[in-house]
């Protein structure tokens, strides 16, 4: 395994190095990182000699054979040498080579298997024939069946593999055009020997074309009527698609409310349409979650969840959610009412209770807030919300002890990434504002704006490297009263496992204002994180990284960042991967206490 992990990493390195310098040879490349070509070529397993044919074709149907071992005899290698020209030969046929002959041979001295091959002429498609029976479709529909079977067109390579595609696109094709019940039928491939030609016959049976009614729920207990009304994506009577019920599907999985989702069409009703019966599977009304995690910066901590799924018949769920650690304790409550403000649209209502002891400050206070989440599959997505705090504050150089702070917010993403705690390729933008009104000791208006960029991308043999980036910046500005009277938990701060790593957490920040009597924080941030991510086995992988970050005042100070390195081991879990990661502050008159920092929870950095 160790072996394959090398050779992996010198193909990359290869791989890198001929398009960093296209004019060195690739015999030098080769050498000059000590790898020899035996080492960069991967052998068949298969003992037979293959001749008659190209080095590409040769390749190709080496891979197909199987796995033998070598013949000990004469007898041994001919029957080897059968089973692999009687391979050959339908793998051949199914290139277009109908002519083409195999020659199986065996000898003695040495004891050898080989194949001789005459390919012949390759045979060609003639146009396709396609037939539907008494019942046709529109010609809409026969257009797009015609531009489904378009690959199987005259003079192409009659490949056996381009017809069985073919027809499953045509299929697709008719039902997208409302044929939900469409099927193939008898399909004739005719070879002509004398021609050269293919002609492929088709059959189709469309049956009649579908009109969507209503969405009804089976077992229909479980949920509200309306919720699944509100679920249906259609208007009644209109042409079935398949993207309508997949989406009906995703729309009531992704609440979580269920374990399996089906959807089928009913028998005509008298004005022919047919309602779409969702069948669904109830998910375990009780939920309990448990997770740890640990630094050496920032202690360990616990969290709980419980959660009472479906609570009023419209799939929305109860969470009360509890953390336990050094440097917080927290209670928070939330209902959810997934699709209630539209479909993909998810209501929050939640109130929590909060207690937080930094080295910046103490606070203890309480919140209520509701919002508006877009569903986490759509690609660009918009949140809004509000909420009101009152919080406290002690072990304060100076600054503000108490604070009632209404906010609203709103945040645009857009992420093309694909699994939310390991992405491998894509990128993720986000901008978020939040407007506040803070009264209390001080009566003030400001707004919060921050906006992050993340990049992936996985190149290398089995896309065994992710490189990861990751760029932060945040800024706030008073609309009326003082900014330095913006409560402490409002500012911003670097420091920590998921910002920079190796220094205490929120411990980058103009520490001045500690000696000024000024509330700790920054008036503005900027982080930056840079990481490769190595997968040299199906469960392990390491990683490298370099942080860097800073809260400043005055953006002419945003560039002087406090920098932290390191590495981790990265283990699948299958559905998250464990990480541990070490990290080195570069800095320290940055807030680093120790000279490394230890951290250990679930998912990616970032």
């Amino acid at each position: 395994m160790v072996d394959d992990a090398l050779t992996s990493a010198a193909r990359a390195l290869i791989w890198f190095a001929m398009r960093a310098f296209p004019v060195l040879p690739a015999a030098a490349l080769v050498a000059a990182i000590g790898v020899t070509a035996e080492n960069c070529v991967a052998h068949a397993e298969t003992p037979v000699v293959v001749e008659g044919i190209d080095d590409e074709m040769r390749e190709t149907l080496r891979d197909l054979l199987p796995d033998r071992e070598q013949p000990e005899d004469l007898f041994d290698a001919e029957r080897i040498a059968e089973e692999a020209a009687e391979r050959a030969h339908v793998w051949l046929r199914s290139e277009g080579y109908y002519a083409a002959t195999v020659t199986p041979e065996a000898q003695d001295n040495p004891i050898a298997a080989r194949i001789v091959i005459a390919p012949g002429r390759r045979f060609t498609f003639a146009a396709p024939q396609v037939s539907y029976g008494d019942a046709p479709p529109s010609t809409e529909a026969s257009n797009a069946v015609a531009d489904a079977l378009s690959s199987v067109s005259a003079g192409a390579p009659a490949r056996a593999h381009v017809v069985l595609q073919a027809e499953a696109a045509a299929i697709a094709a008719l039902q997208q055009a409302g044929y939900a019940d469409a099927e193939a039928g008898e399909r004739r491939i005719i070879v002509d020997h004398a021609s050269g030609v293919v002609t492929a016959q088709f059959a189709f049976s469309p049956q009649a074309r579908v009109r969507l009614g209503d969405a009804t729920a089976d077992p229909d207990d479980v949920f509200r009527h309306g919720f699944v009304d509100d679920l249906q994506n259609w208007d009644t009577g209109d042409p079935y698609t398949p993207e309508a019920l997949a989406q009906l599907r995703r729309d009531l999985s992704a609440t979580g409310a269920v374990t399996r989702v089906s959807t089928e069409l009913a028998p005509p009703d008298e004005n022919g349409l047919r309602d779409v019966v969702l069948g669904f599977e109830p998910a375990r009304r009780n939920a309990y979650e448990l997770g740890v995690s640990y630094s050496t910066t920032e202690g360990v901590g616990v969290q709980g969840e419980w959660t009472r799924r479906n609570v009023s018949g419209r799939a929305d769920p109860l969470t009360v959610g509890v953390i336990l650690a050094e440097l917080q304790q927290s209670v928070d409550v939330e209902l959810r009412r997934p699709h209630a403000a539209g479909r993909g649209q998810t209501i929050r209502y939640g109130a929590s209770a909060i207690r937080e002891h930094l080295d910046a400050y103490a606070r203890q206070g309480a919140s209520v807030f509701a919002s508006v989440d877009a569903s986490r599959r759509l690609r660009t997505a918009t949140t809004y919300g509000a909420s009101l705090a009152f919080d406290e504050y002690d072990d304060l150089a100076g600054g503000v002890t108490e604070a009632l702070v209404l906010s609203g917010f709103g945040a645009v993403r857009r992420d093309t990434t694909e699994f939310t705690l390991d992405p491998r390729d894509g990128s993720i933008t986000e901008l978020r504002v939040e407007p506040s009104v803070s009264t209390g000791d001080e009566t003030l208006g400001f707004v919060r704006a921050i906006a992050e960029a993340r990049g992936y991308e996985t190149f290398g043999r089995a896309d065994s490297l992710t490189l990861a980036a990751r760029i932060h910046a945040g800024w706030l500005e008073a609309v009326s009263g003082s900014v330095d009277d913006v409560p402490p938990d409002r500012r911003f701060y670097a420091g920590g496992g998921g910002s920079v790593r190796g220094y205490e957490y929120n411990s980058i920040y103009p520490l001045e204002r500690d000696a000024l009597g000024l509330a700790p924080g920054g008036q503005g941030a900027l982080e930056a994180s840079l990481e490769a991510r190595w997968r040299f086995a199906e469960r392990w992988g390491a990683v490298a990284f370099v942080d860097g970050g800073n809260a400043f005042d005055d953006w002419s100070d945003a560039g002087d960042l406090a920098f932290g390195v390191g590495i981790g081991i990265r283990y699948n879990l299958g559905f998250a991967p464990l990480r541990v990661d070490v990290a080195a502050p570069l800095n320290d008159d940055r807030g680093a206490e120790d000279d490394y920092a230890l951290y250990v929870s679930l998912g990616q950095a970032f």
